[in-house]
């Protein structure tokens, strides 16, 4: 069940694109979406350089799952439900929008089978997108409250 958008709230749905509020697979891809918007900010609390005693830590019983946080200004860890209410309702903006480009996309499949251009040819598949085909941008939302540790190489 989704915490921050509920697709049986008239007020959420009405953030959806009216062709994909009556859609069968709402109440799936909602769940799938908000998991995955949750999980691409998760990161490791402590992300730091590697060194030679760190580097075998996990092989000496430390946690692999220890430290990892979701890393969004104002989240609750506790009870994402008591979150900030500002980031609450940007998520729930974020999944409405990402729903309901993966609902009217689903079924566009690739029509064009080949193209010619001279000496070279193109062939396409004709993939069915899945609900994982996300636009770029979809998180443009939630800049202001992405507190992930950027990762950087020397």
């Amino acid at each position: 069940m989704a915490t921050f958008f509920n697709p049986e709230s008239e007020e959420d749905l009405k953030l959806l694109h009216k062709s994909v509020r009556t859609d069968d697979e709402l109440d799936n891809v909602v769940d799938q979406v908000e998991f995955q918007v949750i999980e691409a900010f998760k990161q490791r609390d402590m992300q730091r350089l590697t060194t030679y005693e760190t580097f075998f830590e996990y092989e000496f019983a430390r946690d692999p799952l220890d430290e990892i946080k979701v890393r969004l200004v104002g989240y609750d860890e506790e009870t994402p439900s008591e979150s900030d209410n500002e980031l609450k309702e940007l998520l729930k903006r974020t999944i409405a929008s990402v729903v309901s480009w993966v609902l009217r996309n689903y079924n566009n499949t690739q029509k064009v089978s080949s193209i010619r251009q001279g000496q070279r040819s193109i062939n396409y598949a004709g993939v069915v997108p899945s609900w994982k085909d996300w636009y770029s941008g979809w998180d443009n939302l939630l800049s202001n409250y992405d507190a992930r540790i950027k990762t950087y190489g020397i």
